[in-house]
């Protein structure tokens, strides 16, 4: 098995087209194998431009796990960015007061910085995954500062058809909890159109209410003042929900946002008004003791409010704040008593709990209510509110089998309550990587791969040094050699001994030619020719260079004729021949005409 994952990373040395086939396949055959990426970890970094797109999603992908595991955290806090890691000139170590401690300069791996530098171009690509792809790996391993570069190329998405904005528009959501600032200056982008589908407002809303800070909340609000008014109703209640969450979190316009919530109270829609009664249930949690006039008129409009939530949540606030509506209470209880059998089982319950909290305040009054309520829960078809009638019954009316437990009563149903936190519901959904349909459903998938933590100390790097072995150099052959052409250069003493040569060559012929000649005549004669020779010397020398160009080009003239002669032969042949089958052809009379 080992042999075979080696062979499947050896194959990326392949052509491009290739490589994503290739990480795919590694993806599903082995993908905790991260000790076979070391040696191609630089060049699949270097391929990731020439790769086909979705090879580029694959290797991104692959990339970003690898990241994870061999370098360390550029998000520590108090580190200082030092890449060049170089001292300036004046500076000197006597300066430096020795009790100071200095933060330890952070200092990037080459590799690092590659993988983030060689897919910074890919946020121009025209498919959305690769685009998607190359944000999710500045999120999870760029260093804070260098995280705003997607902010552009993720809004650009926004454009594309709705699936592609559902994607984007989730990570986004995600992203602006954490930081803000990455986003704000887009905030624009984000309004809804009236041509958005529910699901993009609802994320549109999500990110404007991220967003939402002391500076732009006014202009927020107005525009969330719009969204109220929308025919699409889940829309309209998610704004409510929204105005409550920026009410929540920014203490400065909370009594605005609730003054706006009251008003929403007489819409005619019943959606509205109940999503509204849930809002400012949540919030006068925060500040019960100062909005009392809010509870008796959400009071009022009681029995026009006909949707359950709503009705159960204008019972719990009857109900926690009793003792600051007195009054109001008790004739609340009453003409729930009346309504009881007919009510949902979520209304049925804040009766029961109504009871008995105002049966522990204001016996007096509620005393005979509580207990009719209370047997008409008995016999109810849930079970349970039988379940908790009984139970009731038990803890507030004293009695032989309740024992001590009624002395605890006022503790146990009127303890103070913490106020609810509205929170943002991609809050968690960080945990999960970015882009991964795990973080689209806010659950693990099958198959879903985490994302390691980042490593104390960084892995020796040199995992990925590859030695580069030189290619032995093939012989290939050469050029059609010429003849050699003779040196026309050739030094005076050369040619002195070639004439010499050449001058002993003809004495000894004409010895053998003339043999009457004596002894000393031959001397006399030599000694002549020598002195003749050495006085010559300097003009043969030139007379030789002329003798050796005319002999070269003697030969070029020879090896041309021959060459012609030899073409002119072979033409001679194929006439010949072609002559012969011509006269095989002819009858015999035409062959005695030729005769003749």
């Amino acid at each position: 098995m080992a042999d075979e994952n080696d062979a499947l990373m050896q194959k990326c040395t392949m052509p491009n087209l290739v490589a994503g086939s290739v990480v795919m396949a590694f993806e599903e055959v082995c993908p905790d194998r991260i000790d076979l990426i070391h040696k191609n970890y630089r060049k699949l970094c270097n391929l990731l431009v020439d790769v086909e797109e979705w090879g580029q999603v694959v290797i991104i992908s692959m990339l970003t796990r690898y990241a994870r595991t061999q370098f360390t955290s550029p998000w520590k806090e108090g580190a200082v960015f030092d890449e060049n890691n170089e001292k300036t000139f004046y500076d000197s170590d006597s300066e430096e007061k020795k009790g100071q401690i200095e933060a330890k300069p952070y200092i990037m791996d080459p590799d690092h910085r590659l993988l983030l530098r060689n897919t910074k171009p890919l946020l121009q690509s025209r498919n959305t995954a690769v685009v998607m792809s190359v944000a999710q790996l500045y999120w999870h391993l760029a260093p804070k500062h260098e995280v705003s570069i997607v902010t552009k190329s993720l809004v650009r998405l926004l454009r594309s058809h709705r699936e592609v904005q559902y994607i984007v528009l989730q990570n986004i959501a995600t992203m602006s909890i954490q930081r803000k600032g990455m986003f704000e200056p887009f905030m624009k982008s984000f309004y809804v159109r009236s041509t958005d589908a529910t699901h993009i407002k609802t994320l549109k809303l999500e990110i404007l209410t991220n967003l939402a800070n002391e500076a732009n909340i006014s202009t927020i609000l107005r525009e969330f003042q719009t969204y109220v008014k929308s025919q699409d109703k889940a829309f309209a209640a998610a704004t409510i929900q929204a105005i409550g969450r920026c009410a929540t979190n920014i203490s400065e316009v909370t009594d605005t946002c609730l003054n706006g919530l009251v008003l929403l109270l007489s819409n005619r829609d019943e959606t509205v008004v109940a999503e509204s009664v849930v809002v400012i249930k949540k919030l006068l949690q925060t500040q019960p003791t100062q909005h009392s006039e809010i509870i008796k008129h959400m009071a009022k409009l009681f029995d026009n409010i006909t949707v359950p939530m709503a009705r159960a949540s204008i019972l719990w606030l009857m109900g926690e704040y009793c003792e600051r509506v007195p009054k109001i209470a008790p004739d609340v209880l009453r003409k729930m008593a009346k309504t009881f059998t007919v009510e949902e089982d979520i209304v049925k319950l804040q009766t029961v709990n109504l009871a008995a909290k105002l049966y522990l305040t204001n016996s007096k009054q509620t005393k005979l209510l509580t207990q009719y309520i209370l047997n008409l829960g008995k016999y109810d078809q849930n079970y349970d509110i039988r379940d908790r009638t009984r139970f009731i019954r038990q803890l507030i009316v004293p009695s032989e089998k309740s024992g001590a437990l009624n002395k605890y009563a006022r503790r146990i149903l009127l303890a103070p309550k913490p106020a609810p936190v509205l929170e943002s519901a991609f809050k968690d959904r960080d945990r999960y990587q970015l882009g991964t349909l795990s973080h689209s459903l806010n659950i693990k998938a099958t198959g879903y791969q985490e994302l390691s933590d980042w490593p104390a100390v960084a892995p020796d790097q040199s995992v990925r040094n590859v030695e580069v072995i030189e290619p032995v150099k093939e012989w290939a052959p050469l050029a059609k050699e010429r003849p050699n052409k003779p040196n026309l250069m050739t030094s005076s003493t050369q040619m002195m001994k070639m004439r010499k040569k050449r001058k002993d060559h003809n004495s000894s012929g004409d010895e053998d030619s003339s043999g009457s000649n004596s002894n000393s005549e031959g001397q006399a004669v030599s000694e002549e020719e020598s002195s003749e020779d050495s006085k010559k010397t300097s003009s043969d020398s030139g007379r030789v260079q002329v003798d050796l160009k005319a002999q070269w080009s003697n030969q070029t003239k020879t090896r041309r004729e021959k060459d012609q002669k030899g073409a002119s032969e072979e033409k001679r042949v194929e006439v010949k021949s072609k002559r012969e089958v011509s006269l095989l052809d002819l009858d015999d009379c035409e062959l005695s005409t030729l005769a003749l």
